[in-house]
C-alpha cells in the first residue's frame, strides 16, 4: 500500500507541474461563464428588428394592423400588454415583441393592393438589400390581408431561419380578431376588454412541494442532480483521458517498465488510479469553489436554495459514492487501454466503444429533467457504464433507498470486476512490445497466470 500511495503522490504531483492541467482548469468555469453570459452579449450588440406592417384589410384606423404596430409600441415602451395570459408561451411572446421595432412601411411596397403584389414587391426590395430611410436594414415585413372571418398575415423575413415572430405578431392579431368578432356581435367594447383581461393565470402545484405551490426550491434538486451528472462526466472524461495519455507516455518511454521492477502490478494501478481521483477532486474542488464565489456574488439568495438542494434526499453523500465507485471503474478501464499503446492514434481502436458508452447518458440526461420517472430511464440507470450519472437524477426525484442501494452494491460488485479484468490487461499490456492487437487484449484478460 505504500507504494500505491508513493506512485498516487508522484502522478498527481506530475499532474500539478504541467500547464496543461491548470490551463484545463480555468477553461471549463471559462466557457461556463461565457455561455451564460453569450446571450445577453449578442443581445446588447445586435440592433432590433425592424419591422414593417402593411395592412390589406382596407379597415383603415380600426384595423388589425394598427392594432398590431400600437400592441408592438406598448410591450416596446413597457407597458400592459392586452394579452395579459401568464402561460409560457406567450410569455416568450411578449418579450420577442419587446424587442422588435416598427419603422414606417417602405414606399416600394407600400402602395401594394393585394397579397400576391405586395409578396412580389417585398421580395425584390429584400434581395436588393435596400436600406431603410435612417440606414436600417428591414428585418422583416408583415402583410395582413383577409376579414373577420378569414384573416391572414404572410411574414416576409431576410433569413427565415433566424427570424422567428410567427408567436409574437400573431398574438395581438388574434387579440383584434376576438374584439372584432365579439363587437360584430353586439357586445360592447368595455364588456370585450373585461372578457379579455387575465384570462388565465396558470400555478403550479404538487404534493411533493413544501408549501404546496411549486418554487424554485422544489425544482432546484433535479436541476442540481443534472448538474452534478454533466460534472462528472466531465471528470471522469478528463481525469481519466488524463490517466490514458500518462500510461502510453510510460509505455513509450519504458518507464513503466522501471516501476514495475520496483512495485507490483496492483500497487501501480492503484497508485495511477488514486492519482488520477486526487486530482479530480481537486478540479472539482476549484470549480465549486468558483461557483460558490459566484453565486454568492450574483444570486446570494441561491446559495441556500443549492444548498438544500444537494442536502435533500442525500443528494451529495449519493452522488459522492456513485463517483468514486464509477471513477474508479472507467480509471480502470482507460489504464488498461493505455498499457497497450504507445501512441494516442493506437489507443482510438479501443477507446471507441468507452466513449460510446459515456456518450449514452449523457444523450438521455436532459430528458431526465421533464421526466424523471420515465421507464426507459428506470431501466437505464441499471446498466452499470450509465448508473453513475443518472442514478443522481433518481436520487432528487425521491427514489427508493432500496433502489438506490441496490444500484451501489450493483455499481461495486461491476466496478470490483471490471477492476480485476482491467488489473489483468495492465499486466500483459505493459511489458507487451509488439504492435496493438485485440484479439490478443481481450485473451490476456482471461488468460490464466502461469
Amino acid at each position: 500500500m505504500r507504494r500505491a500511495l508513493i506512485i498516487a503522490q508522484r502522478e498527481y504531483l506530475s499532474f500539478l507541474r504541467t500547464p496543461g492541467f491548470w490551463i484545463s482548469l480555468l477553461v471549463m468555469p471559462m466557457v461556463g461563464l461565457v455561455s451564460g453570459l453569450a446571450p445577453q452579449m449578442i443581445a446588447k450588440t445586435e440592433p432590433p428588428p425592424t419591422v414593417a406592417v402593411l395592412d390589406l384589410t382596407g379597415l383603415g384606423a380600426d384595423g388589425p394592423g394598427p392594432w398590431v404596430v400600437h400592441a408592438l409600441a406598448r410591450t416596446a415602451s413597457g407597458g400592459a400588454d392586452a394579452d395579459s395570459a401568464t402561460d409560457g408561451r406567450n410569455r416568450r411572446a411578449r418579450d420577442a415583441r419587446r424587442s422588435i421595432t416598427v419603422v414606417a412601411t417602405p414606399a416600394a411596397f407600400a402602395g401594394a393592393r393585394t397579397p400576391a403584389e405586395a409578396g412580389q414587391a417585398i421580395r425584390a426590395y429584400m434581395a436588393a438589400k435596400t436600406p431603410l430611410k435612417d440606414g436600417r436594414p428591414l428585418s422583416g415585413a408583415v402583410v395582413i390581408h383577409g376579414d373577420r372571418d378569414q384573416l391572414q398575415m404572410d411574414l416576409w423575413t431576410p433569413r427565415p431561419q433566424v427570424a422567428d415572430w410567427s408567436d409574437a405578431l400573431a398574438s395581438p392579431l388574434n387579440d383584434w380578431l376576438r374584439r372584432a368578432r365579439l363587437a360584430a356581435a353586439g357586445v360592447p367594447p368595455g364588456v370585450a376588454d373585461a372578457l379579455n383581461h387575465r384570462l388565465t393565470e396558470v400555478r403550479d402545484f404538487s404534493p411533493q412541494a413544501a408549501a404546496g405551490r411549486v418554487s424554485l426550491a422544489d425544482k432546484a434538486p433535479l436541476l442540481v442532480a443534472v448538474g452534478l451528472s454533466f460534472l462528472l462526466w466531465a471528470l471522469v472524461l478528463t481525469g481519466a483521458g488524463i490517466l490514458l495519455n500518462t500510461v502510453i507516455e510510460e509505455k513509450s518511454n519504458r518507464v513503466i517498465e522501471v516501476l514495475l521492477s520496483s512495485a507490483s502490478v496492483t500497487e501501480i494501478l492503484a497508485g495511477k488510479i488514486l492519482g488520477g481521483a486526487a486530482l479530480s477532486l481537486t478540479t472539482m474542488s476549484f470549480w465549486g469553489a468558483i461557483a460558490f464565489w459566484l453565486l454568492n456574488r450574483s444570486a446570494p439568495d441561491m446559495l441556500g436554495v443549492v444548498g438544500a438542494a444537494l442536502t435533500g434526499h442525500g443528494l451529495v453523500l449519493w452522488f459522492a459514492a456513485f463517483f468514486i465507485v464509477g471513477y474508479l471503474m472507467y480509471a480502470s478501464i482507460f489504464a488498461a487501454i493505455g498499457s497497450y499503446c504507445e501512441t494516442p492514434r493506437e489507443a482510438q481502436t479501443l477507446l471507441g466503444p468507452v466513449m460510446v458508452l459515456l456518450t449514452v447518458p449523457i444523450v438521455f440526461l436532459g430528458a431526465t429533467i421533464s421526466a424523471p420517472e420515465a421507464p426507459l430511464l428506470k431501466i437505464l440507470v441499471w446498466v452499470p457504464f450509465f448508473t453513475p450519472f443518472l442514478m443522481t437524477t433518481r436520487v432528487a426525484a425521491g427514489a427508493p433507498v432500496l433502489e438506490l442501494v441496490a444500484a451501489l452494491v450493483e455499481m461495486v460488485l461491476m466496478a470490483a470486476f471490471v477492476m480485476w479484468l482491467s488489473g489483468r490487461a495492465f499486466r500483459s499490456g505493459a511489458l507487451a512490445t509488439e504492435k496493438l492487437d485485440p484479439r490478443r487484449f481481450l485473451a490476456s484478460m482471461f488468460r490464466r497466470d502461469s
